[in-house]
């Protein structure tokens, strides 16, 4: 580009992440003349974050200029870059998603990505998210990158994948978390020694296809040489010997995606070392927004009163381990960036659908992404597959909803009773519950 960027963040109301990446965008050398947009329907929080960035911004001797705004028009006219972590409804609709099952039996530890709770969750979130997509497209700048990051992340990419002019890619942490769970097992310090991992799948049910530990790699026969010390679960270990790969991400994800897992027999996950339910949702516990705000608000209090107190943040105004910031600044500067993205599968994994959105390694180059070829053991690409199909009719379910279609989707899901009759009903009961925002007719 040979414009100065113009970056967005919708969402960013979100008191722990959305400032935190604000940072990075601003610390990044290829967004120095940048103009960054704060974006969010909650004038409140938005504006305590904005608040927030200033500050750390100064104190750290950036000068570009930085905006809030609950116009998304406003907002985006002229953006580069987009990135949107948007969360409808909140923690108290993420806890109705994985709690109202229940009385059917069917138990989700995280319930945001696969399941009822996940397609749910996508129904919740497309209405807002094609509002982003479409007005980005009407009146962002050229071409301009649409980097989605709100889950299902599968199914909520693709769903605004198909607008014009838009460079469209989600992304997910899931390879970093393996990463991380992998230097822990064999402790190794991540601040002295790289530790990174290719991974390939759906979105939270991934498989690591290579790693490198130092200057060491490991192909599959020595990833499988360190496996047994890398379990660091009983369901990691159970779900290595069935599939002949270890799946990443923490247990609490991928064991949702796979048949067999979570059941009475197993105590709904507990036999795994998994509780029945996230944490962040957990109504046993404070709300954890109720807990960000008075931390934030207790920061912009004392730093407004004495700036100098924002030198002891440490970490909490240095970069995130998050790369929303090299992305996107590897599609502004053309400059090549390689990681995990979440794209269209376009033949990168032989035996999954097209049209399936998956994580893959790739390279962005040119402003544009090139896929990397895996291959996986068969009985794990068959599980990819089938989530894959089931994903892809929940996008398009998303785009224009259909009874009939999500229902369909919902028969190929790990955790659904075989009755449709049952699936539909309970669609239909969650839908109901929340049709002023998921738009069903």
């Amino acid at each position: 580009m040979t414009t100065a960027p113009v970056l967005a963040i919708v969402g960013a109301g979100s008191l722990n992440w959305g400032r935190h990446i604000a940072i990075d965008l601003l610390t990044n050398p290829a967004f120095a003349q940048a103009e960054l947009r704060l974006i969010d329907i909650d004038a409140e929080r938005v504006s305590l974050v904005h608040r927030w960035v200033v500050l750390v911004a100064r104190h750290l001797g950036l000068t570009q200029r930085i905006t809030a705004t609950t116009d998304l028009r406003t907002g985006l006219t002229g953006c580069t870059g987009c990135i949107t972590g948007i969360a409808v409804g909140g923690d108290r609709l993420w806890r109705y998603d994985a709690l109202y099952p229940q009385l059917d039996g069917i138990f989700q530890p995280v319930g945001d990505s696969i399941g009822i709770g996940g397609a749910i969750r996508a129904l919740r979130h497309a209405p807002a998210l094609r509002r982003i997509a479409v007005t980005l497209s009407e009146v962002g700048g050229h071409e301009p990158v649409l980097l989605q990051v709100a889950n299902p992340l599968n199914v909520l990419t693709a769903a605004v994948s198909d607008l014009p002019r838009l460079r469209v890619v989600g992304y997910c942490h899931g390879h970093d978390d393996t990463a991380q769970i992998i230097a822990q097992a064999l402790g190794v310090d991540r601040s002295t020694t790289r530790v990174a991992c290719d991974v390939a799948g759906n979105n939270h049910n991934i498989a690591v296809t290579s790693l490198e530990i130092g200057e060491r790699s490991y192909d599959q026969a020595g990833i499988a040489s360190l496996a047994p010390r890398i379990f660091d679960c009983p369901w990691r270990e159970v779900a290595y010997g069935r599939y002949g790969v270890l799946i990443g991400n923490y247990a609490r994800h991928p064991v949702e995606y796979l048949p067999g897992f979570i059941t009475a027999e197993h105590g709904y996950g507990r036999a795994w070392g998994i509780p029945p339910i996230a944490e962040q949702i957990d109504p046993l516990l404070p709300p954890r927004q109720d807990r960000a705000r008075e931390d934030l608000l207790a920061r912009l209090t004392a730093a407004e009163a004495d700036p100098a107190v924002i030198a002891t943040w440490g970490y909490e105004i240095a970069h995130s381990r998050e790369p929303l910031d090299h992305i996107l600044a590897a599609f502004h500067t053309g400059h090549r960036w390689r990681g995990t993205l979440n794209v269209f599968n376009q033949g990168a994994i032989a035996g999954v659908d097209a049209d399936a959105h998956v994580e893959l390694p790739c390279i962005i180059e040119g402003g544009r992404v090139v896929r990397q070829s895996v291959h996986l053991p068969e009985r794990f690409t068959a599980e990819v597959a089938r989530v894959g199909r089931e994903q892809a009719m929940l996008a398009r379910c998303c785009r224009a909803y259909d009874e009939d279609l999500l229902v369909e989707a919902l028969a190929l899901d790990a955790l659904m009773p075989s009755d449709r009759t049952v699936i539909r009903r309970i669609a239909r009961e969650m839908v109901a519950f929340q049709r002023d925002l998921i738009g069903a007719s």
